[in-house]
């Protein structure tokens, strides 16, 4: 072979080992670089299914949002960890255990479990103590009343259509606007209805609705007829009583408004904590409550201790009157005891001699009955001479002046219901039952006090009232402007009568025993006072038939009787006290009425003839 083709051969040789070494060479990297790649693809697999069980994806893209801010140079889990130490702490107190987070969840759980059920212990009581408060102490709201109701919208239209004709009449829908209207002007804005009642005067139905205004309360009173009309419409004072009816209505407390609901673990400790809040604040609400009714009641305890040493300082006062009386008795006793202990001769000189010192005293009295006596007839002949005198240059006043003049007159008369309106209310003192004579109001009233008519008031306003005709002469009926009067009653102070006499109250021909009595009971009734003596206070003196003087009783008839000869006694007391009364009646110049007469005067003729008119 030649050389220059040898060296050709030996060089390709050399380049083809060469390649082969680099091939083999490359393999072995690329097989070195694929195991390295595979193991590290594993590896990041590894890693990945461990971040993917530490967080999901989304978690991982937010969990700047989820975890918060870092703290200091911690990892996001750091800070985590931190935050849920932080939360364990607050639950169950510092320190916190180094543990895992499942551990400390679940201790912070148990705890607060623990505490909870405790606190659940003690509460279930006082919770269905509330439950039950509430239920009963359910806010009723008093019923509307529908007339009242058109009042506040000023739809006075709608109510007159519910008037009877009288009231279409008298008060018109414009009228009852401007009584509205100055109602509110006095009263202040309406607020609300507060309850209403219900009373029976005559044949009407009348109801009271209680209304509360901004400066105080009013009655709203409708009269309704048996048609269900509206025949009367007043808006009036709200008694006392019944305010205090309304303002003693027992408050409610916060709790009895509030559902607390039932204490749960799941609720949540926030939850939880602002429920206990709120039962505090009840519990807090109810020992105010407690502590205001404990007040009151130590306050009506003192009360009743005052009024109890009060009684007990007058018992001791009668008491020291009683011992001085029983100490006077047991003085009179040892008298007597040593009087009967005297001998029969002792004791007829004892005895003597207190009667001959009785007879002194006695003597000594009728001596000065009979100068006192003297003087009194020496110093009426001196009167009666003055009086002559007087007489013959000025006429004697009329005495009975005052008992006629009229008391008040009539402002409106219904014929068809038997009604009438008067110019007196309870301003002047008016009240219920009573009555009053008719009188023409173009005459004076007559001697004999007769009216035309006879009424009996059974509705009182302020300055009005409204009264049945009990009697009426049909050829002379009651008109507007009529006079009006009661001998018993005035308007500006009470009239004093005595009373004196025998009295047939019922007309059977027979005195009633008890006639004083049942009339005495009839003019404090009407306002006037009974005295038992006339005075110069006396305004009148009611004077009946002259008291039969019994029989005096013979010894025979006094031992069959023991009651006979105080019977006579008596009724020679009240023949006595009847000329004593007359008597000073005439002196006195005070006006005399007999039973008639003051039945007229009084407008009471027609009632005292009824059952139960006394």
């Amino acid at each position: 072979m030649p050389l220059g083709k040898t060296q050709k051969t030996t060089t390709g040789l050399y380049t083809l080992i060469i390649f082969v070494g680099l091939f083999v060479a490359a393999a072995a990297a690329a097989v070195v670089f694929y195991i390295q790649a595979e193991n590290s693809k594993n590896k990041a697999a590894s890693l990945q299914n461990q971040l993917n069980d530490l967080a999901t994806s989304r978690e991982q893209q937010a969990v700047g949002s989820l975890v918060g801010a870092k703290q200091g140079t911690k990892s996001r889990l750091g800070s985590m960890i931190e935050y849920l130490d932080d939360a364990t702490a607050m639950i169950i107190g510092p320190p916190v255990e180094k543990t895992s987070a499942e551990v400390k969840a679940q201790t912070a759980e148990r705890q607060f479990k623990e505490t909870l059920a405790k606190l659940v212990q003690k509460y279930p009581a006082a919770k269905e103590a509330a439950k039950e408060t509430a239920e009963e102490a359910k806010p009723a709201e008093a019923p509307k009343n529908e007339v009242v109701e058109l009042l506040v919208k000023e739809d006075f239209e709608k109510i007159t259509e519910s008037f009877d004709e009288t009231m279409k009449a008298g008060l018109t829908a414009e009228k009852l606007g401007e009584v509205w209207k100055a109602t509110i002007e006095q009263a202040g804005a309406f607020k609300k209805q507060l309850g209403s009642r219900q009373e029976k005067e005559l044949e009407y139905n009348v109801t009271f609705v209680t209304c509360e205004f901004e400066k105080g309360n009013l009655d709203v009173k409708l009269v309704y007829n048996d048609k269900k009309q509206i025949a009367g419409l007043f808006i009036v004072p709200t008694p006392e009583d019944v305010v205090k009816g309304y303002q003693s209505k027992p408050e409610k407390t916060e709790r009895q408004n509030v559902d607390m609901g039932a204490i749960d673990a799941n609720t949540g400790l926030i939850r939880i904590v602002e429920k206990l809040e709120k039962r505090l604040d009840i519990a807090t609400n109810s020992g105010l409550a407690m502590q205001k009714n404990l007040a009151d009641l130590q306050k009506r305890f003192d009360d009743s201790a005052a009024i109890n040493q009060e009684k007990e300082q007058k018992l001791l006062a009668e008491k020291e009157k009683y011992e001085v009386q029983v100490n006077k008795i047991t003085t009179d006793y040892n008298d007597l005891k040593a009087l009967l202990e005297q001998t029969s001769e002792q004791r007829v000189k004892t005895l003597m001699t207190q009667l001959d010192q009785e007879k002194e005293n006695r003597k000594a009295m009728d001596q000065q009955l009979l100068k006192t006596q003297a003087e009194l007839k020496m110093t009426e002949s001196k009167v009666s001479s003055v009086n002559k005198e007087l007489e013959k240059v000025v006429p004697p006043p009329d005495s009975e002046v005052a008992a006629f003049k009229p008391d008040g007159k009539i402002l409106l008369v219904d014929a068809q219901k038997k009604i009438v309106h008067i110019n007196l209310g309870s301003n002047d003192r008016i009240y219920r039952g009573l009555t009053f004579a008719v009188y023409d109001k173009s005459a004076p009233i007559p001697r004999d006090g007769k009216g035309k008519a006879e009424i009996e008031v059974y509705s009182v306003e302020d300055r009005i009232s409204i009264a049945r005709i009990v009697s009426s002469e049909r050829k002379n009926p009651i008109i507007e402007n009529d006079t009006i009067a009661n001998l018993i009653w005035d308007s500006n102070r009470p009239n004093t009568f005595v009373i004196a006499g025998d009295f047939d109250l019922d007309g059977n021909g027979d005195i009633d025993i008890n006639a004083t009595e049942k009339l005495k009971a009839l003019i404090e009734k009407w306002g006037g006072n009974v005295e038992d003596a006339i005075t110069i206070h006396t305004d009148f003196l009611l004077l009946g038939s002259m008291p039969e003087i019994r029989k005096k009783p013979t010894f025979e008839e006094t031992e069959a009787d023991p009651t006979a000869m105080e019977r006579y006694e008596n009724s020679l007391k009240r023949f006595e006290r009847y000329k004593e009364s007359q008597n000073q009646a005439d002196k006195l110049g005070i006006p005399i009425f007999n039973y008639d007469r003051f039945l007229y005067l009084t407008g009471y003729k027609t009632l005292a003839n009824k059952p139960g008119a006394f």
